[in-house]
C-alpha cells in the first residue's frame, strides 16, 4: 500500500516547480502553484487545466494536474494525463512510475512491473525506478529481486526513502540487525523522516534497547504530535525505568489524542499504583521519624 510519503515522492517534480515561475506576467500555471502551495486543490485543478487550455505542451502543468488526481485517487484523469505527458515526451520516466502505482491500485500488477521496466530502462542511471521496482517486487513476495533493485538504487544514491524500503524487507525476514541499519540509515539521511524513526523505537524496544528507543520516540513526538502511539510507547518505557511522572504526563497525552485506549488506561493505572506505593512508604517514613521525635 502506498504511504502518503510515497505519494509525495511519486510527485517529485513538484519540489522545484516554484522556482521556475517565469519572471515575466503571471501564468495559470504560476496560479496554480501558489494554490497548491496553500493546499486550495480545486482552484489548482482549474489553474493548470487553464494553462493546458493556453499551452497543450507544458510539461510541469501537466504533470502536476496527474499527480493532484492521482493523490484523489481520481486514476482515470491522472492516467489520461500521464500518458499524454508520455506521448510528448517519451521519456518521461516519472509518468511511468506514478502509471505502475496506479496499476498496483487497480489490481494490475503485470501492467505496473512493465512500467517500470520501461522507467529503468530510459533513467538507468537515476536511483529512484529501482527504488519503485524493489518496493514492487517486494510487495509481489519477490524478496530477492527487490533486494537486488535496491541494492542497485543505493549504489546509484544513497536515497533514504530506499533505506527504509530496505528495511522493511530485512523486517520481513525477521533479521533485525539488518532492517535497524537500514531504518538508522534513512535517519541519517533525513532527521524528520518519521516512518524510519517509529521502526527504528520498535526495534529497540524489541531489542531491549529503551535509551535509543525514548530518544526516537521523542524526536517523534516533536514531528508527529497527533500520534497516540508514540506517547503510549514512551509511558511505557518510562514506567520501566520507574519515572512514573514522565510516565504520566505521556499516557495522559495519549489518553487525550485517544480516550478509551484499554493500554493506556491500564498502564495509567499501574503508574498511580506505583505512586501511590511510594506515597505510602513516605508516610510510614514520616510517622516513624515522629515517633522517634517523641
Amino acid at each position: 500500500m502506498t504511504t502518503w510519503r510515497e505519494m509525495l515522492l511519486l510527485g517529485g517534480l513538484l519540489i522545484g516547480m516554484i522556482a521556475c515561475a517565469s519572471p515575466g506576467r503571471v501564468t495559470p500555471y504560476d496560479l496554480g502553484v501558489e494554490a497548491q502551495d496553500r493546499g486550495e486543490i480545486a482552484p489548482a485543478l482549474e489553474y493548470y487545466k487553464e494553462m493546458l487550455m493556453e499551452h497543450p505542451e507544458h510539461l510541469r502543468a501537466r504533470f502536476n494536474l496527474a499527480v493532484l488526481y492521482h493523490d484523489r485517487q481520481r486514476y482515470a484523469e491522472a492516467k489520461y494525463h500521464y500518458q499524454a505527458l508520455l506521448d510528448r515526451y517519451p521519456m518521461h520516466a516519472r509518468s511511468m512510475v506514478n502509471l505502475a502505482d496506479i496499476a498496483v491500485a487497480e489490481g494490475q500488477p503485470t501492467q505496473a512491473h512493465l512500467h517500470l521496466l520501461r522507467a529503468v530502462g530510459v533513467e538507468p542511471d537515476r536511483a529512484y525506478p529501482y527504488s519503485f521496482l524493489g518496493r514492487f517486487l517486494q510487495l509481489q513476495g519477490q524478496r530477492e529481486q527487490a533486494q537486488q533493485a535496491y541494492e542497485r538504487a543505493l549504489a546509484i544514491e544513497d536515497d533514504a526513502v530506499t533505506h527504509y524500503r530496505y528495511g522493511l524487507l530485512w523486517l520481513e525476514v525477521n533479521d533485525l540487525p539488518k532492517a535497524k541499519a537500514q531504518f538508522a540509515h534513512a535517519v541519517k539521511r533525513d532527521p524528520r523522516y518519521a516512518e524510519a524513526l517509529y521502526e527504528l523505537a520498535k526495534l529497540d524496544m524489541v531489542m531491549g534497547q529503551p535509551t535509543g528507543a525514548i530518544k526516537h520516540l521523542q524526536s517523534l513526538a516533536q514531528l508527529t504530535p497527533a500520534h497516540a502511539d508514540v506517547f503510549t510507547r514512551l509511558g511505557k518505557l518510562y514506567l520501566q525505568r520507574g519515572d512514573y511522572a514522565t510516565a504520566v504526563l505521556n499516557l495522559w497525552e495519549a489518553r487525550d489524542l485517544e480516550p478509551g485506549t484499554s493500554e493506556v488506561e491500564r498502564l495509567l493505572l499501574q503508574v498511580y499504583q506505583q505512586l501511590l506505593q511510594q506515597q505510602k512508604a513516605v508516610v510510614e517514613e514520616l510517622g516513624k521519624g515522629v515517633e522517634t521525635s517523641r
